[in-house]
């Protein structure tokens, strides 16, 4: 995941079982949807080219902004006109596999990629009724704290040096009391709100982790039911200690923008953040920034995993040749490079070898480790509901609203969803 407020919503999930095929004008090419920043774009674009020269196979590129690329998709899949291959967030996987949209890609991609896939990247690839693999990627994500040395030696702060290491919530909690009385910290975390939380994917993606950390989870992954389990006691117990630094004004409010940690002024001490912002980070603060994991909250830190990957549509006569080209990408070291330069998170072990940042202790080699410890967000067609009722319930608590009230309104939208939708069978049987 990269900063993003979208997720592809309740528009996908209208579409049951979807039985159209792409129309394409040559039968020896592929077409391909997509979204990402203009390096990125280039970067496809030089790849596909590279394919089309060795292979003969020409790629149609669809390039979609972000903002519009839910409902563009949306009116592929109205119009049974879906590309080749589509780029789909990852925590909306099993929504298009439970549709029809997608298929398993197994058949159609080169077996040692798959081999070279990182546990966290068979996770968020994987479609959990069949345990097959139905996209694929070269890229992951996670989120990490990103704090300022300087800070942390002033107030003697131990600093871990693996995920194992990390600071439990007991440590984090008194680190943070003491960050508040440095008279230079305004706020000692920076939780990201200027990315927006209620309403977000940033408010799940970013801290549904933490339940996971604290022996809960947002909704029970054997009887996919969420009451129980989101308004559980451990929830509550993990959501207490978010609503204390909101109360207690130590947390970034919204409307001080995205950089107070790496501003001039260092108004922050410590940041919630992604592994995408590293390079941001350490172009303003040098090795005054460090990479840290996020606290452990009882059972052992937890981290979040997922980003855009790479399907291919369930009725594309063509599968064959979009397996082609998806294995020409993960393999392509031009492309990787150019990933690796756009600040992308390593999905792949042979990818990660050829990424210094990531193989550094001194910079991101902590979060390439974290990894190991992914739990993924719930790969189940209701997850967009989830998502929402979770982010709504969190920023509520963190205005001081009444953490069990919050999590049972949040448990009842999630099971009513479930419930409405006959359970979404296969799924909870």
């Amino acid at each position: 995941m990269k900063k993003t407020n979208l997720i592809l919503c309740a528009a996908l999930l209208a579409v049951s079982v979807f039985t159209g095929c792409k129309k394409s004008g040559k039968s020896n090419s592929i077409s391909i949807m997509f979204q990402g920043s203009d390096s990125e774009q280039a970067a496809i674009k030089a790849c596909s080219e590279k394919f089309t020269k060795q292979t003969g196979i020409n790629v149609e590129l669809l390039y979609t902004p972000h903002d519009s690329y839910t409902s563009k998709l949306a009116s592929f899949i109205k119009n049974k006109n879906v590309p080749d291959i589509i780029s789909v967030d990852g925590p909306v996987l099993a929504s298009l596999a439970w549709s029809g949209v997608i298929q398993c890609v197994e058949p159609y991609i080169d077996s040692e990629i798959i081999k070279d896939m990182t546990p966290s990247n068979i996770a968020q690839c994987t479609y959990p009724v069949d345990n097959k693999l139905y996209a694929i990627s070269y890229a992951d994500s996670t989120v990490l704290l990103y704090c300022n040395k300087t800070y942390l030696n002033k107030i003697g702060a131990r600093i871990p040096k693996s995920v194992e290491d990390a600071w439990t919530i007991e440590e984090f909690d008194d680190i943070l009391t003491k960050l508040a009385a440095l008279p230079e910290v305004t706020w000692p975390l920076d939780l990201m709100w200027a990315w927006n939380i209620a309403g977000s994917e940033w408010g799940t993606y970013a801290f549904y982790e933490c339940l996971a950390s604290g022996g809960s989870d947002l909704i029970d992954r054997a009887t996919w039911k969420a009451d129980g389990t989101l308004n559980s006691p451990e929830s509550v117990n993990v959501l207490k200690y978010f609503q204390k630094w909101g109360t207690k004004g130590w947390i970034v409010p919204k409307s001080a923008g995205e950089n107070t940690l790496y501003n001039d002024k260092r108004q922050t001490a410590i940041a919630w953040n992604g592994n995408w912002n590293f390079l941001t980070c350490e172009a303003a603060m040098g090795d005054e920034v460090i990479a840290l994991p996020l606290p452990n909250f009882g059972k052992g830190t937890r981290t979040p995993n997922a980003t855009w990957i790479w399907g291919i549509s369930a009725t594309s006569k063509k599968a064959d040749k979009a397996g082609k080209f998806l294995s020409f990408m993960m393999t392509d070291t031009d492309f990787l490079d150019a990933m690796e330069a756009n600040a992308c998170y390593p999905a792949l072990k042979k990818f990660a070898a050829r990424c210094e940042t990531y193989m550094d202790p001194a910079k991101m080699a902590i979060a390439y480790e974290q990894s190991n410890y992914a739990v993924s967000r719930p790969n189940h067609p209701a997850y967009p509901t989830i998502t929402l009722a979770f982010s709504d319930a969190f920023e509520a608590v963190l205005n001081g609203a009444d953490i069990k009230s919050e999590l049972d309104k949040a448990a009842q939208k999630i099971d009513e969803d479930i419930s409405d939708n006959g359970g979404y069978p296969p799924f909870g049987k």
